[in-house]
């Protein structure tokens, strides 16, 4: 049997918030109601950065869900009346200190329990051009690792890295 869309019967806020916690309620196709948490989030973009000489350019900070210092490249929020490219130029240079000479987008990821576009694009001939201005409640370590030591770090669950499913779509269209 194939899927076949629900019918949304409404929608409230349990929690508005920096995310809020919204509570849909469906009709399934076997003509039960059921209700479901969906997090409110919006669109956002994450960079895979690597330098002239074939370095990831990554940041380590704190992150509040597990509550421990995970690895990543950087991300943030679209603002109103900026491109995805345009994002990713800019939270680059904020977070890290770095400026791509191209960035080209990956592909558009959603989540099944949440509202989020996490849009991925690829930032290649990054050169650093001025101390990194992440902020107020960033406070990022950036660092770099060569491509070969990047993809074996990538295989030990202690690297605490979690921007996996971009690596392979950016490691996949650099050949590398």
């Amino acid at each position: 049997m194939s899927p076949t869309p629900w019918r949304k019967i409404k929608e409230r806020y349990a929690y508005q918030g920096w995310r809020s916690m919204l509570v849909r309620t469906f009709s399934q196709p076997d003509g039960k109601e059921r209700d479901y948490d969906v997090i409110e989030n919006s669109a956002y973009v994450v960079v895979a950065a690597f330098t002239t000489d074939r370095r990831a350019i990554l940041i380590r900070q704190f992150r509040p869900g597990p509550e421990q210092i995970l690895s990543s490249f950087c991300e943030g929020y679209i603002d109103t009346h900026e491109s995805p490219e345009q994002a990713a130029a800019r939270e680059l240079l904020e977070e890290t200190g770095y400026q791509a000479g191209k960035i080209q987008l990956l592909r558009t990821l959603r989540t099944a329990y949440s509202t989020e576009k996490r849009i991925c694009l690829l930032a290649t001939d990054c050169t650093p051009v001025q101390a990194p201005s992440g902020d107020a409640d960033e406070f990022l370590e950036v660092f770099t690792l060569p491509l070969e030591e990047f993809k074996k770090w990538l295989q030990h669950d202690d690297s605490a890295f979690y921007s996996l499913d971009i690596t392979l779509l950016a490691l996949q269209k650099l050949g590398w």
